[in-house]
């Protein structure tokens, strides 16, 4: 028995650690979740993703402006909780990224474009939201939970996806 757990741990010995470091990370932030609460860092990105917003609609001039997690515009209203930051697509990119075997400048410079990445797209996500909302409102519920949500966990995924695949070949290129 112990022997062959001891060949399976050999023969797939990097596919496994892989998944530990990915188990790994995700339990770290769930488990770190209500320190994150506690401290006031959940907060203050439901915060900085509001004035984000708020500023991209001034910009588009729809008048918007935060007011704490309150985003409000000539348009639209929104309140930012938790799920409406990046932050759940960031910590899967940064455990896929950490999971990955690679070396750590390469995986500094995997989060220090990916990270900015799931941001604006969250943005992106958050103002098109917006305009459903005041064109659409009866199908902002359904497109925001059933459309954009897994969009923005398949987004981060793909960039790990694009980032290591291209760490692949960089390692096999002659």
């Amino acid at each position: 028995m112990v022997h062959s757990i001891l060949t399976v741990w050999e023969r797939h010995r990097a596919v496994i650690r892989a998944c530990l470091i990915l188990a790994g990370t995700i339990a770290a932030f769930l488990v770190l979740q209500p320190f994150l609460i506690y401290i006031g860092f959940i907060r203050w990105a439901n915060e900085m993703t509001a004035q984000a917003l708020a500023f991209v609609l001034w910009l588009l001039g729809t008048g918007g402006h935060a007011e704490g997690t309150l985003v409000r515009s000539e348009i639209f209203s929104l309140e930012i909780i938790a799920e409406c930051t990046a932050i759940l697509p960031i910590v899967l990119f940064l455990a896929a990224v950490a999971a990955t075997p690679s070396s750590r400048k390469t995986k500094l410079w995997a989060l220090t474009w990916g990270v900015p990445a799931i941001l604006l797209f969250n943005l992106i996500r958050l103002v098109s939201l917006i305009y459903l909302g005041a064109l659409m409102p009866t199908a902002f519920e359904t497109v925001h939970l059933l459309i954009w949500q897994p969009l923005t966990i398949l987004f981060a995924l793909a960039l790990w996806l694009l980032w290591a695949d291209r760490l692949r070949a960089r390692a096999n290129a002659p």
